[in-house]
Order: structure tokens, then sequence, then C-alpha cells
């Protein structure tokens, strides 16, 4: 079976996390951007060889328009969808998505919430007529259907979206100066790293280990680790110079494709900055909502309780409950 790369989608969280730091550095230090930044973040933002247009690429066509928006949620909340591909090159939108994650930002307070959807969940694909992974919406149909498939399955109101490659990955870590991870006997094995209890710093090509690391259990266990690496990233990005943010924010920028505007970015940054202590996290399907399965086509799939995987969302985000 191929390996594939889990995670590169965190380089879009890395945005939304060193983005609002970067400019929290520039106004405490009374720092302007100077005219040849801000073309570095422009030409990395507008780089249009990263993507890809839809109609040509895509067997399902699914227009900004028919999403299957959910109607009635709290506004307030803004979902993001942001997908990592396995293609193995620098093009986006593409692809089997490696990762799907649903990050909830609270325009007013700046709350973060962080939901990785399980790549193996068994759902019904839009337009296709068929059940299939989730993580072939992206492949089928690009963002437009990744975002329609998730909004169908969790009753959401996503319209926005970052896919990410990971040809990036390795350079922004290594820009902010690593990231420190405790790790088990076997996760040291499997990034070349010390076998120590202590904590250690990974550098650029070692994370990029660490968050592909499967063997070891499956992908529940894989999202766990992804977790972790997010809230060291957090951790260390604090503590990085201007200089090293300005580095990682371009090289992260580079490798991504979005639909979000610059004046939705920016508008984000106040309250995040808020809140930028912490991030909530869940995984879906929740414990005790899913079953082990095979396709028809032999392909192993998790099946799941729809209500419980609905509710355990909505609880987690727009009530608090879960």
């Amino acid at each position: 079976m191929k390996k594939t790369l889990s995670l590169p989608v965190i380089l879009c969280l890395i945005v939304f996390i060193l983005t609002p730091i970067l400019t929290l550095q520039a106004e405490n230090s009374d720092i302007v951007f100077s005219e040849a930044e801000l073309a570095q973040i422009n030409e990395a933002l507008q780089d249009d060889t990263k993507d890809l247009p839809i109609s040509e690429m895509f067997r399902v066509y699914v227009s900004p328009g028919d999403l299957s928006v959910s109607q009635g949620l709290d506004e307030t909340w803004m979902n993001i969808l942001l997908m990592g591909t396995d293609t193995g090159d620098i093009k986006l939108n593409y692809g089997r998505s490696d990762a799907m994650l649903v990050l909830s930002i609270h325009k007013e307070t700046g709350a973060m919430k962080l939901t990785s959807l399980v790549r193996d969940m068994y759902v019904d694909i839009p337009g296709t007529a068929m059940q299939n992974r989730i993580n072939t919406a992206n492949a089928f149909g690009g963002p437009m259907l990744a975002m329609k498939t998730v909004n169908e399955v969790l009753e959401l109101n996503i319209t926005r979206y970052c896919s990410i490659n990971f040809r990036g990955f390795e350079e922004v870590v290594d820009y902010l100066g690593g990231v420190t991870l405790a790790l088990s006997g076997g996760e040291a094995a499997s990034v070349d790293a010390l076998r120590t209890r202590e904590p250690q710093v990974l550098n650029g090509a070692q994370a990029l280990k660490y968050v592909r690391i499967r063997s070891l259990d499956n992908n529940f266990g894989r999202n766990e680790r992804q977790r972790k690496f997010l809230t060291s990233l957090l951790d260390q990005v604090k503590q990085s110079s201007f200089d090293q943010i300005m580095d990682a924010t371009t090289a992260a920028l580079k490798t991504i494709a979005t639909n979000m505007t610059i004046g939705e970015i920016i508008s984000l940054i106040p309250p995040v900055l808020r809140n930028a202590d912490s991030m909530e996290t869940l995984s879906l399907p929740p414990e005790g909502a899913y079953n082990f399965a095979t396709s028809e086509a032999g392909a192993s799939v998790v099946t799941f309780d729809l209500e419980q995987v609905r509710d355990a969302f909505h609880g987690f985000v727009y009530s608090g409950t879960y």
C-alpha cells in the first residue's frame, strides 16, 4: 500500500497562527512592514501556479452557490475546511485529501476549535450516486465538492477552504527553530530521534516524519499526534523572532490555495490574538460511534452513527456541551 503524507494541512493552521502573532509583534515593537516584505507576502498569496481550474480538472462540478449550506446556525462562528492532498507535487485542489479538518473561529471572542475528520469515514459523495471515503470528495470535485460533502455530513455552513501542499512543511518548521515534543520509543525510532522520555527538539524533516506516523496504531492515533504537534508549534511561534515568523509565514503561504479573502483573514486577527493561548480539539467520529468495516470494493472504511457525529460536532462548537 502506498504511504501518503499525513496532515500537510497543518500549514494552513500555521498561517492562522503565524499571521496574528506576526502582526502583534509588529505592533508591539513599532515595526512597519517594508515594501519588500509586503511584496514577499503578496507574491506568496497570489502565485497562480499553485491552483488548477476546477472546470477542466474535476469530474463533478459544484458551483459556489450549491454547497448544501445549512441555515440557522450561529453566524458568529466561522467554519473553514482545511485539507491536505496526497498528490506529491506542487499543484493543489485535486487528489484525495490526506487530511480534513474543520477550523471554527468565533469572530467576536477569537475562540478556536479544531475538529479532525478521520479520512476513512464512509459517506455519501454528492453528485456521484455512491458512498466512498470522505477523503475522495476532493478527488471527485475539488474543494467545492469537499465542502458540500462535509456540509451534508455535519449539517454545516462551510463556504471557505484552505488546500495545502506539504512541500513547504520542513522549511516552515526549520524557520521557527524546530518543534519540541516528547516521544514514545516507537515514535522516536520512526523519526530518527533520541530515545528519551524528555522532550526534544525535532527539525523539519523529523517533524514531517512524526505527523506521517501511522504504523504504530491507526488514523485515530495519527490525529492525536497531529494535535500534539500543533500545540507545540504554537508554543514555539510565541518564542520566535519577528524575522523567523516572517520567513515562516511566507513559506507557508506559498503552499496554500484558499478562497478566503485578505479582508476575511485580517478581520480574524484581532479576536484570535485575544484567545491565541488555547485551541480546543475534537476527533470525529467520537469513541463508541463508529466501526471498522470493508466496502463493497474491498476498501477499509469507518462506518459511523450519523446523528451521534452531528450531535458531537454541534455540541462541541455551538453549545460547549461535548
